[in-house]
């Protein structure tokens, strides 16, 4: 039996027993349990590893479930096909709201607690412009929180191209 979720506006918020997620970084733990973010839900149901309920008791398959996650958050599957392919390589990602970016990434094989950040990644879509004061306040950002700016540019195809941004001093 899969474990189950209850999809509550941006996050899911998850039935007991839960500890097998939270062994492996899943969520975080808060009073009411275990919560995930929209991209953490949508990759394990993607998976077929957790099922997920709206408020009425619906089973939500996953293309009900990116259809509401469009809804709460901007751009949301294509900020997903970033979360998605980084996390299969291995790393443990995160939202990262509270740094002011889309997500936070924890060196291969940590989790958050065991290590700091490593890297901060905005996802920009292709066709997307730019302003240099925009990129500067990034780079700005990340070296105040001692992390490393990655920009995933993501094309009309869904192909991600990694840029590591950084300022140096001559």
């Amino acid at each position: 039996m899969r474990m189950r979720g209850k999809l509550l506006g941006p996050r899911v918020l998850m039935d007991e027993p839960y500890s097998q997620l939270v062994e492996k970084a899943w969520g975080e733990k808060t009073e009411e349990g275990l919560v995930l973010s929209l991209y953490e839900a949508a990759y394990l149901l993607e998976r077929g590893k957790i099922d997920v309920y709206d408020k009425e008791g619906n089973k939500l398959d996953f293309k009900e479930f990116l259809r509401r996650a469009e809804q709460e958050e901007k751009e949301f599957f294509i900020k997903y096909v970033v979360f998605r392919d980084i996390r299969t390589r291995g790393f443990v990602i995160k939202t990262g709201y509270k740094f002011g970016t889309d997500f936070r990434v924890y060196p291969r094989g940590k989790k958050p607690g065991e290590a700091h950040t490593q890297f901060t990644v905005n996802v920009i879509p292709e066709e997307k412009k730019l302003k240099i004061t925009e990129i500067s306040r990034m780079v700005r950002l990340a070296r105040a929180i001692r992390t490393k700016l990655i920009l995933a540019v993501v094309d009309s195809e869904n192909e991600i191209v990694y840029y590591n941004v950084e300022r140096v001093s001559l």
